[in-house]
This record gives C-alpha cells, sequence and structure tokens, in this order.
C-alpha cells in the first residue's frame, strides 16, 4: 500500500507518455534495483490515445455516407473498398495489430520497466520455465461514457451497433456499385446517426483530465512490487519470473506490443500473468474467463486450472472468476500474440469495476484488505506453478 500511495497521491495522474508516467517508471525501477534484481528501462514510441482510431473510422463513415449520397456507381465502389478497410482497422486495433489509423495518430515516448527473478533451478534436467508478470503504470482519462452504469452500458451498446454500421455501409455502397438501386442510398443515410454518436462517443475521452489511478492501476503495480521483493528474496526453484511495469496500457496496450517485439524470441513456452484493477471495494480475487471485446479469447488453460484450484482450497481469499469483454488487458494483448495468459482484474461479483476511470480512483476508495488478497493468491499461484511444472 506504500507503493500505492507514492503513485497514486505521491506522483497522482500518470497519463501515458506524460512527465508523471516517466517519473512513476523511475520510481518502479529504483524498487526493483534496491530489491537486488536486473532491471532495464525499455523506451518505445507510443501512440497518444486508444480512443482516436475510432473516431477517426466514425468521421471517415460520416464522410463516406455524405459523398455516397452523391456518388455515382464507380464512386460508391471506391467508397465500398475504404469502408471495409476502415472495418478492418477498426478490428485491427482492437486486437493489438498494425492499422491504416494508427500513422493519423499523436506519437509520444514512454517506457516498459523489465525485472528478472533467475530460478534457483536445483539441479533440473532442463532449463526453468518462464512467466511473465505484468502490471501497467499509466492511468487513464475520465470518459463520459464511465461516468455511471447506464452511459457505460450505452457505449458498448452503440459500439457494438457503430462496427456492425461499418460492415453494413461497405455492403451497401458496394450494392449500389453493382445494381444501382436508388433505395440503397436512404439505408445509408439512416445509419449516419449511428456514425455521428459513435465519434462523438470516442472523441470526447481526450478532452478529459487523466484520474489518479489509484485501483487503476497504481494496486496492480504495488503487487507487482511487493511481490518482487518478495521473488527477490524467495525466488522459485524452477521458474523464471520476469516483472514487467508496462507503459501506455490505457492507449491499446502499446508497452505490452512493445514489449512482445522486443523479447518475443525469447518467450516460447512462456506464460503471463496480468494484474489489473485489483483493490476496488466490494472486488473480490477476480481472474477472467474470457476477454476480448469482439473476438473471444480464452486464458491459458494451466493457469485458469491451477487458479481454480486454489480457489477451492482458499476461500478466505475470496476468489472468483468472471468475463471481461468491455475494453482490454495487457493479458488480453499477450493471448492475441498466442502467449497463454491469465487476468486479474478486480470485477465485483455484478461483474462492475469500483471507480473505474473517474475521478473518484483515489487512494481513499481502494481497499488494502482485496489488494492483500490479491497479492497472496497470485503468489500461491506461482508456487503451485512452479511445483507443478511439466517434465
Amino acid at each position: 500500500m506504500l507503493h500505492v500511495k507514492h503513485l497514486a497521491v505521491g506522483i497522482g495522474p500518470r497519463g501515458s507518455t506524460t512527465d508523471a508516467e516517466r517519473e512513476a517508471a523511475e520510481y518502479v525501477a529504483g524498487v526493483f534495483e534496491r530489491a537486488g534484481l536486473q532491471t532495464a528501462v525499455e523506451p518505445f514510441t507510443s501512440t497518444v490515445s486508444g480512443w482516436r482510431p475510432f473516431a477517426v473510422a466514425a468521421l471517415v463513415a460520416l464522410v463516406a455516407t455524405a459523398l455516397f449520397l452523391f456518388a455515382g456507381r464507380s464512386l460508391a465502389a471506391v467508397l465500398g473498398v475504404i469502408m471495409l478497410a476502415t472495418t478492418l482497422s477498426v478490428f485491427l486495433e482492437m486486437y493489438f495489430r498494425p492499422n491504416l489509423f494508427r500513422p493519423f495518430i499523436g506519437k509520444g515516448r514512454s517506457q516498459n520497466v523489465l525485472a528478472k527473478v533467475p530460478a534457483v533451478h536445483s539441479g533440473a534436467p532442463t532449463p526453468p520455465q518462464r512467466v511473465v508478470l505484468v502490471a501497467h503504470i499509466d492511468t487513464h482519462r475520465t470518459p463520459w461514457v464511465f461516468t455511471s452504469p447506464g452511459r457505460l452500458a450505452f457505449f458498448k451498446s452503440m459500439t457494438t451497433l457503430g462496427v456492425a454500421a461499418f460492415v453494413i455501409c461497405a455492403l451497401l455502397f458496394l450494392g449500389y456499385a453493382v445494381t444501382g438501386a436508388q433505395w440503397l442510398s436512404y439505408v445509408a443515410l439512416a445509419l449516419a446517426p449511428v456514425h455521428l454518436i459513435v465519434f462523438g462517443l470516442t472523441w470526447q475521452p481526450d478532452t478529459t483530465p487523466y484520474t489518479a489511478g489509484a485501483n487503476d492501476n497504481a494496486t496492480g503495480v504495488g503487487v507487482l512490487l511487493s511481490l518482487g521483493e518478495r521473488l527477490a528474496q524467495e525466488p522459485l526453484t524452477n521458474t523464471e519470473v520476469w516483472l514487467l511495469a508496462s507503459g501506455c496500457e490505457e492507449v491499446g496496450s502499446v508497452g505490452a506490443q512493445a514489449f512482445l517485439k522486443r523479447h518475443r524470441h525469447e518467450l516460447e513456452g512462456a506464460q503471463a500473468i496480468s494484474i489489473d484493477n485489483v483493490g476496488g471495494a466490494g472486488a473480490g480475487v477476480c481472474y477472467t474467463s474470457v476477454e476480448g471485446m469482439v473476438i473471444p479469447l480464452k486464458p491459458s488453460p494451466r493457469l485458469f486450472a491451477l487458479a481454480e484450484g486454489l480457489r477451492v482450497q482458499h476461500p478466505e481469499l475470496n476468489a472468483y472468476s468472471l468475463p471481461y469483454t468491455t475494453l482490454h488487458t495487457d493479458a488480453t494483448c499477450f493471448m492475441a500474440a498466442g502467449v497463454p495468459s491469465l487476468s486479474f482484474v478486480g470485477l465485483t461479483p455484478d461483474g462492475t469495476i469500483p471507480n473505474w476511470h473517474v475521478t473518484s480512483d483515489v487512494y481513499e476508495n481502494v481497499d488494502p484488505s482485496t489488494v492483500e488478497k490479491t497479492e497472496e493468491f497470485v503468489w500461491r499461484l506461482l508456487r503451485r506453478l512452479d511445483e507443478q511444472r511439466p517434465s
């Protein structure tokens, strides 16, 4: 909790690519180094917004619809291809892949902090297994859509409808190019309000201030640092642990993407555990059963099974699993890249995250007992993973 307090109060809002995010990374590196861990700061370039690509997509749809109303069949075909490319780029952005929109989004500098805890590896015939523990340093903005459960539900519905509208528009444009049927233009026009609403919902967030980020994600970083200090004193026998404090998670897990690109050749057979939002009042020790906003991604079967076993054996830790499909975690990025992963996200039993992306995400609203239980659960999970290492 001292780490949580320093990050959320001593440093405060840590927006992606900001000086405060860099200061927090320096603090994390200092903690790891004082624990005697091999530590590296790895800089990378990041987009400065995770919302802007979707706003650009909605704007493209609006402009394309306006042009379509006056288009001939040749232009309609071009507009149809543009909308197909737009739709594809939206899906690629959601699953951490390069796309047509990224060159048009502002850039900034950020950094990951990586510390390594070697395995004791006493006489084992094979090299140690590797697990990456990851928690993101940066904090989110305070969008209108997160200010109430109803608004968040509206956002989820509208963005789903928005993606469907992109696909329908592409088909309408191409259909007109083939048939010349005039009624298709009226259907396209009827979808314009959807594009306009999606544009407003995804443009507005970047006009808002950053949160202090106590629960999201000073709690995750606090657990990461505490586990790092613990592992420095009690390294695992057969498991090498990499401790990754990532930057720019809130703008599309860009730090996790940079880490995967830089270390991909070292992650063969590795697994990852993400720790995110683990101190909300009313939440327990929650690990996700599925992630992904559109295409579902399943957690590591091995890690999930070990977590289920611990849940049954230690009811005092108040652990359970729930799906998480509203946004993403760094583990979602790892899963999409083929690295088996598991997320700890502090969802309450009704599926909400307390004080999520709002100004009330402050130190005073963090529940220390939930943070402590999460650390203990992840510690036990690591030890169980180490004990049951496959031969």
